[in-house]
């Protein structure tokens, strides 16, 4: 059959190609009912749109991406999202640029990193923010400059951002504490840690573990604060261990499942019951090893990957936008681990790269 193309619908509706193609791509210029003609002639002739050209037609989009150089297990993973989707968008004139924050407390320099997007026009910002930080100053003036501003990973507090894209925190703890309650034994305590009490997808892991193990009947021997440094984990582990002999169970919520299962192994002790988060070499190491039960996988990469999409689908495809995009986490076990140990590899002494820095 022969392709369908522009000059056909101008042939069929009599109409210059000037005017099919302001419909087509929806530029202004033609009344509402001469593009809604012309979308239904390409609709009942079979036209297909070329995606590649339309592309090249319109002048680049730019995303500015504010994110922490630290973290790789975490940040590195939703940059390899971020990347994976602009490189399949790479004939669509999508582009992103990196301003790198140098830890998780740069309030300066992601203001600064803010101040830059503002300088260099970008068309929209993605910022993973690692606390609820006031940025809200900042993203009014983006948004109200028709700059939308998309949180990713982590929420902004009291910001007029577009949207939010994030594990369900809640649903991860509920999920946590439902499979804890099955696998370590029965009269035995369950601890959870957390980074930060202060982030907010923290503390709901910690409320969805909490309430879900109330509602099981098992007894949750406290909430600890690691800050995601691997000497106090290990140490609040050993603390907690000696003094409370009824632990039977670890939910550790962020990315210090490794360095439990560590102590753990140093020490030979059993029948103690873990549950981690993410995927890395070391967990897959330990999963097999039976030192943990389970990960609560939060699928960082694909995280990345919509922040990205939710932007070409607000900018291009000018569709409505969700306030708050939340990924469903997963409960990976021995037996499916290996439908995504391949995708997650782990970061070691390397630092988020900047295609350019603030």
């Amino acid at each position: 059959m022969k392709r369908i193309t522009v000059k056909d619908i101008a042939k069929e509706l009599g109409l210059s190609l000037g005017t099919i193609n302001k419909a087509l791509n929806d530029k202004p210029g033609i009344s509402d009912k001469t593009r809604t003609n012309v979308l239904d002639a390409a609709e009942r002739l079979g036209y297909k749109v070329n995606r590649v050209a339309q592309g090249l037609a319109r002048n680049t989009i730019h995303i500015g991406i504010i994110m922490p150089e630290v973290w790789q297990e975490y940040y590195g993973y939703l940059k390899m999202g971020i990347d994976k989707e602009l490189d399949n968008l790479r004939d669509y004139n999508i582009s992103g640029k990196y301003y790198s924050v140098p830890d998780l407390h740069s309030h300066k320099e992601t203001v600064e990193a803010f101040e830059k997007c503002f300088e260099d026009k970008v068309d929209a910002v993605i910022i993973c923010p690692a606390h609820e930080s006031e940025y809200d100053n900042w993203v009014s003036k983006m948004m109200n400059g028709n700059i939308p501003v998309i949180a990713l990973g982590s929420d902004l507090k009291d910001a007029s951002r577009l949207c939010c894209i994030r594990i369900n925190a809640y649903m991860s703890g509920m999920l946590a504490a439902e499979y804890m309650s099955r696998i370590m034994e029965p009269g035995k305590s369950a601890a959870v840690y957390i980074g930060n009490k202060d982030m907010n997808d923290h503390k709901e892991k910690a409320d969805g573990f909490v309430d879900e193990a109330r509602r099981r009947g098992i007894t949750v021997a406290g909430v600890f604060e690691s800050h995601d440094e691997p000497a106090v984990a290990y140490h609040l582990t050993n603390k907690l261990v000696k003094e409370r002999k009824d632990i039977g169970g670890f939910y550790v919520a962020t990315a210090n499942s490794v360095v439990v299962c560590k102590f753990i192994e140093d020490n030979t002790i059993t029948g103690i019951r873990i549950i981690g988060t993410d995927v890395s070499p070391d967990i897959c190491s330990y999963m097999t090893k039976d030192i943990m039960q389970g990960v609560i996988f939060q699928d960082i990469v694909n995280q990345g990957r919509i922040s990205i999409r939710t932007v070409v689908d607000h900018l291009v495809r000018k569709l409505p936008i969700s306030r708050d995009i939340f990924v469903p986490p997963q409960l990976l076990l021995t037996s499916n681990l290996d439908c995504y140990g391949d995708q997650y590899k782990i970061f070691k002494d390397t630092k988020v790269e900047s295609a350019q820095k603030a």
